[in-house]
């Protein structure tokens, strides 16, 4: 017999993480499109978020600080890794960035695992409480943290079609050597959106933190999930990525209900076969 209440609580919790998915996937798309790397690293940062979260809930005591200090720590340190890590390998062999984006990936995690210790942390949630939603009780924390990720995709939207800064990145994304030689700061473009990544992977990472168990290898567990939203979403496309985050995190969900976890994951990834079939571009095609 079909558990209502598991179904919608799954459901509802698959849309949830969907978001935070969507917003770590966010900055692989972009440095991919701009940059031509694939991030590995990327996931690391999103446990630096999460780690930075429970340091400072347990040493200020609140979360709304980390809100602010992850991202802005993220984003600075991101600016050196670009310059002496990233830049080099920009126009060489994919090979080259994967591999220096590798190395990043276990500077990152032996570093936390030196600061931050091996043992799993936890993080309360700083909002308490549950919402009825589809003949359920959702806990409230992760509605908002969902809107909080929903605010920001929207306004990274926003700010890529209203602004100059904008308009250099969708120009740049389209092609480097006419942007460069119609004026646009090419080198600057990818230092923005290196730092902006970096800022929204971080920021997911706080989100998170009180929904799971914080560790320094975190971010490994949320990397192979953001690639697979990245390519069937579309290059480039913000929505795409969105979408297909929201089919795997419900889909995810709803397998969980009938089968054990592993499974489910599985059968979750295959349901993306047939978007790469028919739709080999993305789902949106590549459209932003």
């Amino acid at each position: 017999m079909l558990d209502w209440p598991t179904l919608a609580f799954q459901i509802v919790n698959g849309v949830v993480w969907a978001m935070f998915l969507g917003l770590i996937a966010l900055g692989l798309n972009a440095i991919f499109g701009l940059l031509g790397l694939l991030n590995m690293a990327h996931g690391a940062v999103y446990a630096v978020g999460a780690v930075i979260a429970w340091y400072t809930v347990n040493r200020f005591g609140s979360f709304w600080l980390a809100m602010l200090a992850a991202p802005l720590v993220a984003g600075i340190a991101s600016i050196p890794v670009y310059r002496f890590v990233l830049r080099p390998t920009i126009g060489q062999d994919m090979m080259v960035g994967l591999v220096a984006t590798s190395g990043l990936l276990f500077v990152i995690n032996d570093t936390l695992l030196a600061l931050y210790g091996g043992s799993p942390g936890l993080v309360p949630p700083p909002i308490a409480g549950a919402i009825g939603i589809l003949g359920i009780y959702y806990p409230t924390y992760r509605l908002v943290a969902a809107m909080l990720a929903i605010v920001i995709l929207v306004a990274f939207w926003l700010f890529l079609r209203s602004t100059a800064i904008g308009l250099w990145i969708r120009c740049v994304a389209q092609s480097p050597t006419l942007a460069k030689a119609s004026g646009v700061p090419v080198g600057r473009v990818h230092l923005i959106i290196v730092v902006l990544s970096a800022a929204f992977a971080a920021l997911a990472g706080v989100l998170v933190a009180p929904m799971t168990t914080i560790s320094h290898q975190m971010g490994l567990s949320v990397l192979g999930p953001a690639f697979i939203v990245v390519v069937v979403g579309g290059l480039g496309s913000l929505g795409g990525a969105v979408a297909a985050a929201v089919i795997m995190g419900v889909a995810r969900g709803v397998f969980s209900v009938f089968l054990p976890p592993t499974y489910a994951e599985v059968c979750a990834i295959a349901l993306f076969l047939p978007f790469l079939y028919f739709r080999p571009n993305g789902i949106f095609r590549g459209q932003a």
